[in-house]
């Protein structure tokens, strides 16, 4: 057995345990089509490799993404190119003799091989070998359709990756990529987005360095969950970096405006935050009115990722032993999993004595007004809620409370009418007296000091989770509207008072 630097031309007696990480399909000069691939051994070393179009179904058939397997008697050749995957000076060609065998080797590693944003930049780094990147997505332009000389329109999007230290790439992405993006932006909304680039392409558009897809050898990956990218995610949480902008299908605008210091966000009445004509954040003082109970008060999410998850299929409802546990798939895992529990996500009616909305409370500044966890309320079954309405005592208690909330004013809320806001941070008892006396009079405080709730003020990190996290299996409409994306709908209007306001603006 030996290793891919072991590895020299002339040669087919070779036997070497490779992991395939990546493949595509590419035109020859002559018409034809090969299938490519990109090796790994268990170093972390790389090599290119190729077959013609008559081995793609044995290749295709006796080797999987990620799998590893033995392979013996290939040819090995010098390798060449413009856009190289890998250092490694030859490649490797499958040839009718070559067996493929299974191994019980496993190592889960993805071999990444991160490029430094200064050596991209600088220009240090050789524009014919292939690069991985990692950064999280800021500016994110709009997906816009270009015709290409050919007369083919092909989708084109633009945005930029930051590094832990503030650093940034210009980044331009083509075709299934873009679209790979933008579907990604639809689902997910405002989330933030670690995006990996494996084997890009550095390229030079108008005197500025910038990574763009090799055509299609090129893997993107959005919020993966291998090590380097939760790695990745910590330091960025401990980094003080600006506000990452997203930029939607019309114009490039924040999404949700993430805000560092609550104390300077400014408090506002209910009608004033119809008013708004820019994403941002505010806070409000108001009463909960009541739990709308056309939405489920919880979901089934990950416990490794607190991300939401879709049962695999029923096997009815009622109470189950550990054993019988449904199965559910974790769209950040891409696995299935039973290691899941309730998390909240609440939807309350709330008033102030200007108007009325809706909040969107999800698991961990829903605990805070609750009190207690979603899992101590929950019943143990894995069926299907039949009456709504019927709520844990917790939950009512929170009816006629008062608090201040710590709002998102989003994209949605601006642009499309959305009276449903997200809930941030929440605060209450001793906070709100001290904004009745350090604030501008809010009339609320004045007409219903009397119901505001009392105990100690607590603090809630935003941006935990996102509205794209969670979906609610369990109320009575149909699955499709069980998605989020369905939660800020404008066909769900519940308080004519944005109405009013709009008349109100035009006098």
């Amino acid at each position: 057995m030996v290793l891919i630097n072991d590895l020299k031309p002339f040669k087919e007696e070779w036997r070497i345990r490779l992991k395939l990480l990546h493949t595509w399909k590419t035109k020859t000069d002559y018409g034809g089509e090969s299938l490519e691939c990109i090796f790994a051994d268990e170093t972390g070393q790389k090599i290119h490799a190729s077959c013609k179009r008559t081995l793609m179904y044995r290749v295709q058939r006796d080797i999987q993404l990620g799998e590893w397997r033995e392979l013996e008697n290939f040819k090995i050749s010098a390798a060449g190119g413009q856009y190289r995957p890998s250092k490694f000076q030859y490649k490797l060609t499958v040839i009718g003799d070559t067996k493929i065998k299974p191994t019980d080797y496993r190592d889960e590693n993805q071999f990444l091989s991160l490029a430094s944003y200064e050596e991209i930049v600088t220009g240090k780094l050789k524009t014919f070998f292939l690069i991985d990147v990692m950064g999280q997505v800021v500016d994110l332009g709009e997906v816009a359709i270009c015709q290409l000389k050919t007369g083919e329109n092909r989708k084109r999007v633009n945005f930029r990756l930051r590094d832990t230290s503030g650093n940034e790439l210009v980044c331009c992405l083509w075709g299934p990529y873009a679209e790979q993006i933008e579907s990604h932006v639809e689902e997910s909304k405002d989330e933030p987005i670690v995006c990996l680039i494996r084997f890009a392409k550095i390229s030079n558009f108008r005197g500025e360095v910038q990574i763009t897809n090799a055509f299609d050898s090129s893997v993107l990956m959005l919020n993966p969950i291998m090590e380097e990218a939760i790695d990745f995610r910590q330091k960025m949480l401990q980094t003080d970096l600006p506000l990452a902008l997203l930029g939607s299908s019309d114009e490039n605008k924040v999404i949700k405006q993430v805000v560092d210091d609550w104390n300077e966000v400014d408090i506002k009445c209910i009608s004033e935050i119809y008013l708004a004509v820019e994403a941002e954040s505010c806070k409000i003082v108001c009463t909960i009115e009541a739990i709308d109970t056309d939405w489920g008060w919880f979901y089934f999410g990950c416990n490794r990722h607190n991300r939401r998850t879709t049962r695999v299929g029923r096997k009815g409802g009622g109470k189950m032993v550990e054993s019988e546990k449904p199965v559910f798939y974790c769209d950040v895992c891409r696995a299935n999993t039973t290691d899941v529990s309730p998390k909240y996500k609440l939807h309350l009616f709330v008033k102030d004595d200007t108007g009325s909305c809706q909040l969107m409370l999800l698991d961990t500044v829903a605990k805070t007004i609750i009190g207690e966890k979603a899992d101590t309320l929950w019943d143990g079954s894995y069926a299907e809620i039949e009456d709504p309405n019927i709520l844990p005592i917790p939950i009512k208690n929170c009816v006629g409370k008062s608090f201040c909330f710590g709002i998102s004013i989003a994209n949605d809320n601006v642009a499309n009418g959305s009276d449903t806001f997200k809930v941030s941070e929440v605060w209450s008892g001793d906070h709100i007296h001290r904004i009745e006396s350090l604030s501008e009079p809010v009339s609320l405080i004045e007409t219903n000091s009397s119901t505001l709730s009392t105990g100690e003020v607590r603090l809630i990190d935003y941006n935990i989770e996102s509205s794209s996290d969670v979906s609610t299996p369990f109320s009575k409409r149909k699955e499709g509207d069980a998605e989020l994306s369905d939660m800020n709908s404008t066909s769900k209007k519940l308080r004519a008072q944005s109405i009013k306001v709009e008349k109100i603006k035009e006098d």
